[in-house]
């Protein structure tokens, strides 16, 4: 007598893939878990629509997030990138003074291609979330877009 066999259940298996949200990496350094938590907490909690890993392809660069018709926004290690809060110039090392080169480069390039750039540090993700979103807030106007749809519409007749 042969058995019944059991279906796999490939519905569940869809669903998963479906939910995991694609993360591009970059080809060399692969994805930063400070970006993704950024992205999680803050871009994805306002609906923001993003690009990551935004390539300027001109100078062969990357940044961290590309605000769809907005701005770009870098995402700062505090180590990596020297936060003048902690480093001092004279104390950076070889490491820290490349990347703060790199990051002049890249703001040439966002400004001379008329696309603000705004940068955010890991310390403030870390210790102060609360001034990041308002910052976030007020960049990108979704306070202001609120606002505006609450107010009543009035009509003005010109004489």
């Amino acid at each position: 007598m042969k058995q019944p066999s059991k279906k796999k259940n490939t519905v569940k298996k869809k669903e998963k893939q479906k939910r995991l949200p694609k993360v591009h990496q970059h080809p060399k350094f692969g994805t930063s878990k400070l970006e993704e938590k950024f992205a999680k907490e803050f871009l994805e909690r306002l609906g923001v629509e993003y690009i990551y890993q935004f390539e300027a392809k001109d100078i062969g660069r990357f940044y961290d997030f590309r605000v769809v018709n907005g701005p770009i926004i870098e995402i700062q290690g505090s180590y990596w990138h020297g936060d003048p809060r902690l480093y001092e110039e004279k104390d950076l090392n070889k490491t820290q003074k490349r990347a703060q080169r790199v990051d002049e480069h890249k703001k040439k390039w966002a400004l001379m291609h008329g696309i603000p750039i705004y940068y955010v540090w890991e310390k403030d993700i870390n210790e102060n979330p609360e001034k990041v979103m308002k910052f976030l807030k007020e960049i990108l106007y979704i306070e202001n877009k609120k606002e505006e749809k609450k107010k009543r519409h009035k009509n003005k007749l010109f004489l």
